[in-house]
C-alpha cells in the first residue's frame, strides 16, 4: 500500500471513529442496548435460590396484624428486616399503637429499616433521603431509599438501581443495599468504589429466593427458627398477583413488545439487587478501549471489499459484511454479558453502519487494500 493510499485509510477510520462517538452522543439507541440486555436473560445459566433472603408478602394485612407478624418474626432472631411499605398516616388508635411498640420493640435487638424516598429536587446522584412514614414509626428505626429508576414511566419498566447517593450532608444507602450489608458487612469496603448508579442483574422472581406469607405465619404455628441469621424484606410480594399494587416490569419476562402484565414487585426488585451486590455479580462494564477495538477490526474488513473495483460484486459484499458485523456485534454483546461483561455497543453498530456507507460511496481503487 502506498502512502498516500495508507493516509487516506487512516483518515477514513478517523472519521468512522469519531463520527460513531458523536451520533451515539448525539442520538443515543439505547433501546438497541436494552434490547440486547432482555436477550441476555435468555442465555444466563440457572442461578440457584439465594438462601440468605427471605421474602414476606405483607400484602393483605393491617397494622394490628402486621405488629403481631413482625413481633413472631423478630422472635426468631433474623440479622435484619427491611420492610418495604409506607405508612403516611397516624392515629391514636390501637392498631397504629400496637405498630410503633412492635417497631420500637424488635428494633432494641436486631437492625429493623423503613423506606425513605430521595428528594428530587436536586440531581437524583445527590439527593438526600427523606422520610415517607410518619415519624412515630420512623424514631426507632433505620431507613434507606427504594426509589426504583424507571426507563420508561408509562410501563414502570426497571432495568437500572441507584445503589446509594452522597448527598451535601450524609451519604444514603439504597433498601438492597443496607439488604446487602446485613448478609455481608465487609462489602461496606468496596461498595462505595462501585458506580451509583447500576444495571441490575436479576436473579430471579419468587422461586429465587425462600417465600412466606406473613398471613400464613400468623395462622399457623410455622416453625420459624430457620430463619436465624437470614435477612428479611416484608413487602406487597403476592404471588396470585390478587393486588397490582407496587409491581413493575423487568428484563425477566421475556418478549418486550408482549409485555401485558407486570412480573416483579418492588420488594423482589430490592431483593434482587441485595442478591447482586452480596454475591458480586453485577455486569461489570468494559473499558472503552474494547470498543475502539471492535471498531478498528469492522473497518478493516469493510475497507477490504470497498479496495474492490466497482460493481454489483462489490456492493453486495460490503452489505453484506455490513450484515455479518453488526450480528457478530449483538451475538459478542450477549456472550459476553452471559459471563457478566457488559460492552458499550451502540458506538460500535453507528461505525458498521457509517463505515460501510463511506466504503459504498468513494471511489474504489483499481485493486484491494493490501
Amino acid at each position: 500500500m502506498s502512502l498516500p493510499a495508507l493516509l487516506g485509510w487512516i483518515f477514513r477510520l478517523l472519521l468512522v471513529v469519531g463520527g460513531s462517538f458523536v451520533m451515539d452522543r448525539l442520538f443515543p439507541a439505547e433501546r438497541w442496548s436494552w434490547r440486547i440486555h432482555d436477550f441476555i436473560y435468555q442465555r444466563l445459566p440457572p442461578v440457584p435460590p439465594d438462601t440468605q433472603i427471605v421474602i414476606v408478602d405483607i400484602a393483605q394485612l393491617g397494622r394490628a396484624d402486621l405488629a403481631r407478624l413482625l413481633l413472631k418474626l423478630g422472635a426468631a432472631q433474623p440479622s435484619f428486616i427491611g420492610i418495604d411499605a409506607v405508612f403516611h398516616s397516624y392515629q391514636a388508635s390501637p392498631e397504629d399503637t400496637l405498630w410503633m411498640q412492635a417497631l420500637c420493640s424488635v428494633a432494641t435487638r436486631l437492625p429493623v429499616c423503613l423506606v425513605s424516598t430521595l428528594d428530587l429536587s436536586k440531581p437524583m446522584d445527590k439527593a438526600p433521603k427523606s422520610p415517607v412514614s410518619h415519624s412515630s414509626f420512623t424514631r426507632c428505626v433505620e431507613q434507606a431509599f427504594a426509589n426504583l429508576i424507571l426507563q420508561d414511566s408509562s410501563v414502570r419498566l426497571v432495568r437500572e438501581a441507584l445503589i446509594y447517593t452522597i448527598s451535601e450532608k450524609d451519604t444514603a444507602l439504597s433498601l438492597g443495599a443496607r439488604t446487602a450489608l446485613a448478609i455481608n458487612p465487609r462489602l461496606r469496603d468496596t461498595l462505595f468504589k462501585l458506580p451509583a448508579q447500576l444495571t441490575i442483574r436479576y436473579r430471579g422472581s419468587f422461586s429465587h429466593f425462600y417465600f412466606l406469607s406473613g398471613e400464613e405465619v400468623l395462622k399457623s404455628d410455622l416453625p420459624l427458627d430457620w430463619l436465624r441469621g437470614r435477612v428479611l424484606l416484608l413487602g406487597v410480594a403476592d404471588p396470585l398477583r390478587r393486588t397490582m399494587e407496587d409491581i413493575f416490569f423487568s428484563p425477566l419476562e421475556g418478549e418486550f413488545c408482549r409485555r401485558s402484565m407486570p412480573d416483579m414487585y418492588g420488594v423482589l426488585i430490592h431483593a434482587n439487587i441485595a442478591a447482586m451486590l452480596a454475591h458480586k455479580s453485577f455486569f461489570e462494564n468494559l473499558s472503552i478501549l474494547w470498543t475502539g477495538a471492535l471498531i478498528v477490526f469492522s473497518y478493516i474488513l469493510l475497507s477490504v471489499w470497498g479496495g474492490m473495483e466497482a460493481g454489483l460484486r462489490r456492493s453486495f459484499f460490503i452489505r453484506l459484511t455490513q450484515v455479518a458485523l453488526i450480528w457478530g456485534a449483538i451475538e459478542l454483546t450477549l456472550w459476553l454479558g452471559k459471563w457478566g461483561y457488559w460492552l458499550s455497543v451502540e458506538p460500535l453498530l453507528w461505525a458498521i453502519l457509517i463505515g460501510g456507507e463511506i466504503e459504498m460511496w468513494r471511489a474504489p481503487c483499481r485493486r484491494r487494500l493490501a
